[in-house]
C-alpha cells in the first residue's frame, strides 16, 4: 500500500501502471484518501474507510475532481462514517431516489434557483439556450443515462453541421454549470461535461470599429430610422455605453449632464456615472419636447411605461442604408456593439488616457478599478471624463461637416 503526499505536480507526473495501483494521501486530515491509476491510464480518487470490512467510495475521477475537491469530501465522508452512517449505502439511496428525475427537472431548477441571482440579460440568454438548445435534446433523459458521448454528439452538431462554434461552446458551458449545481444539491455525483474541451475558434473576438467615412454613412442612416431607434443608435455612438444599459436610460437617472447607470443595470453591480456631451443632451432635448410616454428615455412604441427592448429591424435598415452619391457604399456589416468599440478606438486617437477610457466604459480590468477607491472613481475622475466625452463630441461633429 504506497503512500505519498498528493500534490497536483506530483499526480500529472505520475506514469501509468502495469496493474491498478491506489497511493495513499499522507497530508493530515486526510486519512482514508487514496489516487486509484489504472493501466488505461485514468486517475481517479476514492475513499478507503472501515465500517465492519473494509470498504471503499468513489469519489470521482481526476482531473474533474480536483485534489482540493476530493481532501474535502474525505472530511464529510469520515464524519458521516463517525456518525454510523455508511457512504455507499446512502449513495445507493440517492441513486434510487434520483432514478425518476429527468435533465428537465434539474434544468428546471437550475432556472429557478442559480439565475435570480445573475443580471436579467444573463439570465435571459442563459434561459434561451436552456429552453431552445438542451432541453429539446436532453429534456427526456433520465439525468443517469447523459453520458460525455451524447454531449458530444450535441455539441458536434451545433459545431459542425451547423457551423456554430461559438454557440456551441455557450452550450458547453452552460451544461456544465448546470452539472455542477446539480452536484452542489446531490442530484448528480458526477459531471459528464468535465474534460471536455471548448472548440478552438468557437470564439472568436471581434475587433470592427468604423472609419470616419463609414460613422458619417451611419449616422445619416441612423437619421432615416424612427424614434426611439434612431435617438438610441446615435446616442450609443456619442457615450459608448453598453446596448442594454442604454436602453433602460431613465429620466430620473439623469442630473444635469450627468448619467447615472444604476448598479441594479449596470455591468459588474456598480453604480456607473457618464457624463453626457452637448450632442448627446441635444438628443435628449429633443426626446423631451416630445410626448411624455413614462419613465423611460427610449421608450417602447409597443408597452406602456416599458424600455425598447429589441431594434432588430432597424439595425437591418441600417446596413441596407447607402448614400445617393455612392450607392455602392454600405456598412453592410453593422452591429450595435461596434459602436462602442468605435466610440473607445477614436478616444485612443483622441490620446485619452487609458485609465479615464476605462471609467467611461465602466470596464473594470481597464480602469484598475481595484487599484482606487470607489469615492475616488466617482468623483475625481468626473472632470476628465467629461473633457473626454466632450473631445469625442468634437471631434464627431467634425467628421459629420466634412464634404
Amino acid at each position: 500500500m504506497p503512500k505519498h503526499k498528493l500534490t497536483d505536480l506530483f499526480i500529472r507526473k505520475l506514469d501509468t501502471p502495469e496493474k491498478r495501483t491506489e497511493i495513499y494521501d499522507t497530508s493530515r486530515g486526510s486519512e482514508g484518501l487514496a489516487l486509484r491509476l489504472t493501466p488505461a491510464g485514468t486517475k481517479s480518487f476514492v475513499f478507503r474507510y472501515r465500517f465492519g470490512v473494509v470498504k471503499r467510495y468513489t469519489i470521482g475521477r481526476y482531473p474533474a475532481v480536483s485534489l482540493a475537491k476530493a481532501r474535502e469530501e474525505v472530511k464529510e465522508l469520515s464524519y458521516q462514517v463517525s456518525k454510523g452512517v455508511d457512504p455507499n449505502v446512502e449513495k445507493k439511496k440517492r441513486k434510487e431516489t434520483r432514478s425518476v428525475l429527468q435533465f428537465q427537472d434539474l434544468a428546471s431548477k437550475y432556472k429557478s434557483i442559480h439565475l435570480p441571482s445573475l443580471r436579467e440579460t444573463t439570465s435571459q440568454e442563459h434561459t434561451r439556450i436552456i429552453d431552445s438548445e438542451l432541453v429539446p435534446v436532453l429534456g427526456k433523459m433520465d439525468l443517469d443515462q447523459i453520458d460525455k458521448s451524447q454531449i458530444l454528439s450535441l455539441l458536434d452538431s451545433k459545431a459542425i453541421k451547423q457551423g456554430k462554434k461559438t454557440m456551441a461552446n455557450r452550450i458547453r458551458t452552460r451544461l456544465h454549470s448546470i452539472f455542477e449545481f446539480g452536484i452542489q444539491r446531490g442530484l448528480v455525483d458526477k459531471n459528464p461535461v468535465s474534460g471536455i474541451k471548448p472548440f478552438p475558434e468557437g470564439e472568436k473576438q471581434r475587433e470592427r470599429y468604423y472609419s470616419d467615412k463609414e460613422i458619417k454613412l451611419l449616422w445619416s442612416a441612423f437619421d432615416e430610422q424612427d424614434e426611439p431607434s434612431r435617438s438610441l443608435m446615435k446616442m450609443l455612438l456619442l457615450t459608448g455605453q453598453r446596448k442594454s444599459e442604454t436602453m433602460k436610460m431613465r429620466w430620473i437617472d439623469i442630473n444635469g449632464d450627468i448619467w447615472t447607470i444604476p448598479k441594479n443595470v449596470a455591468k459588474g453591480k456598480r453604480s456607473h456615472d457618464v457624463p453626457l456631451s452637448d450632442m448627446a443632451m441635444d438628443i435628449l432635448k429633443e426626446i423631451k419636447a416630445s410626448p411624455d410616454k413614462g419613465r423611460y428615455v427610449f421608450a417602447s412604441p409597443v408597452l406602456n411605461d416599458a424600455p425598447i427592448s429589441d431594434i432588430k429591424r432597424s439595425v437591418k435598415k441600417v446596413r441596407r442604408f447607402s448614400t445617393k452619391e455612392d450607392e455602392k457604399f454600405k456598412v453592410s456589416d453593422f452591429r450595435l456593439h461596434d459602436l462602442r468599440r468605435t466610440f473607445a478606438t477614436n478616444l485612443a486617437k483622441l490620446s485619452v488616457d487609458r485609465t479615464v477610457l476605462g471609467k467611461i466604459l465602466n470596464h473594470k480590468g481597464l480602469a484598475g478599478g481595484s487599484r482606487i477607491t470607489a469615492i475616488y472613481d466617482r468623483h475625481e475622475y468626473l472632470t476628465e471624463k467629461r473633457a473626454a466625452m466632450q473631445k469625442w463630441n468634437d471631434h464627431l461633429n467634425e467628421i459629420l461637416s466634412r464634404e
